[in-house]
């Protein structure tokens, strides 16, 4: 039987360390591999294959940084960068193409978006909707005020 895959989709630096943490505990618990993704999501004037650096800079460091977070747990996992048009499509592409049993991805607290949107971000619901696996989607606690 082949080994479970555990994939985390990372976008911004606030919840890579809650969202790797919460993976690499899914994947030394399944026994599983666990990869990163960071979707850097290209506007329609640029090509897709720009050969500018600055466009992947950002997604490196947030993979950089999940590099970081997950050398507490002892299994460095993979890690991949994905230039898209569309990040919930490109995330449930990698997926399927990675075979991932669970998906773990983020999800902040809106504040003035529609009903759906406050309820479940429109990346989040289209992953939640079209992925080929279980997803786990992260909302962190509200702020105190």
């Amino acid at each position: 039987m082949a080994k479970p895959k555990v994939m985390v989709a990372i976008n911004n630096a606030g919840s890579v360390e809650s969202l790797v943490t919460l993976a690499c505990q899914l994947m030394l618990g399944m026994d599983a591999d666990l990869t990163v993704l960071h979707v850097v999501e290209v506007p329609m004037v640029t090509p897709i294959d720009a050969k500018e650096e600055s466009i992947d800079q950002r997604g490196k460091e947030l993979l950089a940084q999940a590099q970081r977070v997950a050398a507490a747990f002892k299994r460095p996992p993979a890690t991949e960068l994905v230039r898209a048009r569309e990040v919930g499509e490109a995330i449930v592409g990698v997926a399927r193409d990675r075979g991932a049993d669970i998906l773990v991805m983020g999800h902040h607290r809106p504040h003035h978006h529609s009903l759906g949107e406050t309820l479940m971000g429109g990346t989040v619901q289209y992953v939640a909707h079209h992925s080929p696996c279980r997803v786990i989607v992260q909302i962190p606690a509200p702020e105190a005020k």
